[in-house]
């Protein structure tokens, strides 16, 4: 593949493959889901005369940006024994003079909740997910990226929406009762 094509490739997919990366790193550190993104479309670039256009390289640079995230997080796990970070304070809302604060805190009490139930999940079933309803992923799709058939994905996708009922049910629990 040229660097012309491969770049109308990335060019291409570049926001699903960012938004991917932001998904996938949600919670980590804010540089996280950039970082990834590079590295994702630094290995494909590596790897551009493999690439199929004609396939589905949407599938494969997704593929890309999961094996590089396990690396990464198998890295973060290691680094955080040997020198734990400390969180970041939380947005100051009545300082930034917002209108309507409540509703902000609401929303973004819901969004944390979505996305801490999300990220509790077993990366065999968050990947998925992410794939399928934040990047509208089919199965096929899906399956490609991961490796994994057809079935097996339906199957993760229905016990991670059923974990995702509980946790979330749970949270609002916590949250409401």
């Amino acid at each position: 593949m040229l660097v012309k094509d491969f770049e109308r490739l990335i060019s291409e997919y570049e926001k699903d493959l960012y938004s991917f990366c932001c998904y996938l790193a949600a919670g980590a550190a804010s540089d996280m889901a950039g970082d990834l993104y590079q590295d994702t479309v630094l290995a494909a670039f590596e790897m551009r005369g493999r690439i199929n256009p004609d396939g589905n390289p949407k599938s494969l640079l997704f593929s890309i940006a999961v094996g590089k995230w396990k690396n990464a997080r198998r890295k973060a796990v290691r680094r955080q024994a040997i020198a734990p970070q400390q969180p970041l304070e939380e947005f100051d809302y009545a300082a930034a003079g917002r209108e309507n604060v409540e509703a902000d805190v609401q929303a973004r009490a819901t969004q944390e909740a979505v996305q801490a139930a999300v990220n509790s999940l077993e990366d065999k079933f968050r990947i998925p997910l992410i794939l399928h309803y934040f990047d509208d992923m089919g199965l096929e799709a899906i399956g490609g990226v991961m490796g994994l058939p057809k079935g097996t994905v339906k199957s993760r996708l229905h016990k991670a929406r059923a974990l995702m009922k509980v946790l979330l049910a749970k949270e609002t629990e916590g949250l409401y009762g």
